[in-house]
């Protein structure tokens, strides 16, 4: 039977690392190989969208664990989510002996319990709450704690369609770009109608808010005021009008602010004010 030789290597002297590349050469064996690519070591899936605020998704990592590099091979990954908000509410692994924690909600850290590195696959299910881009990135984490693979993908995720039929802000505010003059620390009537009575709980948590804005040196309007010194919400059948009297403060004389009316149905309008 024929026997396996070593082909004689040449008289010179080499260093340690070119003798164990020949020797593995001449057994057939992969020696010093380079790190595996990102995509060989963990993959990632999650849909692209458009999926509705609210509406509860999956994402699915993987682990292949299947390169004959050892020091390619993960027993750790960390996940975590970007961009608009979301939630990890759940995390389950297909292999018995992985564990996963995502008590921080956007991240989180699946790992083999006995430090092995065998394949697995992780489902997440995630719940957005605002529109936008939520960034799913996997990062799998060798035995000795460094990142040898990353994995990201994209799910869109949209808004709901506004609930109420808002058509614009009813005299005496002027819709924008129209810019609004009001003398400061007075109260302003801003009217509205979404088209019948929905009942006074219509605000978003927080609204209406004000923010400062630049003055850009558009022309402002006088607004037609009165001197209510408490805020709140109103809804007359009669003319079917809501209105919110927004009180303003005597500091801001000298600047503009942007009214914002956020409705709870996620829509958000916007008046122009500069103040005297």
């Amino acid at each position: 039977m024929p026997r396996s030789t070593l082909t004689a290597l040449p008289s010179r002297r080499r260093g340690p690392v070119a003798l164990l590349t020949a020797a593995a050469a001449a057994f057939g064996l992969l020696a010093l190989t380079a790190p595996a690519q990102a995509d060989s070591v963990v993959q990632l899936s999650a849909p692209a969208g458009p999926v509705p605020v609210d509406a509860p998704y999956t994402i699915t990592v993987d682990l292949p664990n299947t390169s004959p590099d050892y020091a390619s091979r993960a027993p750790m990954v960390n996940i975590a989510l970007t961009g608009a908000t979301a939630t990890v509410t759940s995390a389950q692994a297909s292999a018995w002996d992985w564990s996963c924690d995502f008590a921080a909600g956007t991240s989180g850290s699946c790992w083999n319990l006995a430090g092995m590195r065998n394949p697995v696959s992780i489902t997440l299910t995630v719940i957005p709450t605002a529109g936008g881009t939520v960034t799913a990135k996997a990062d799998a984490v060798s035995i000795s704690n460094a990142v040898i693979g990353t994995a990201t993908a994209d799910t869109q995720v949209e808004n709901p369609t506004p609930a109420f039929p808002f058509t614009g802000f009813f005299a005496p505010v002027r819709n924008a770009p129209a810019v609004n003059s009001v003398n400061a620390s007075r109260s302003i009537p801003i009217k509205f109608s979404l088209d019948g009575d929905k009942g006074l709980d219509i605000l978003a948590a927080g609204s209406p808010t004000s923010r400062q804005t630049a003055c850009d040196g558009t022309a402002a309007e006088p607004v037609e005021t009165d001197a209510a010194t408490t805020s709140g919400l109103t809804y007359d059948a009669a003319t079917d009008t809501y209105t919110y009297v927004w009180k303003t403060d005597r500091t801001w004389a000298g600047t503009c602010r942007t009214f914002h009316l956020g409705l709870s149905d996620g829509s958000d309008h916007v008046a122009h004010f500069k103040f005297q």
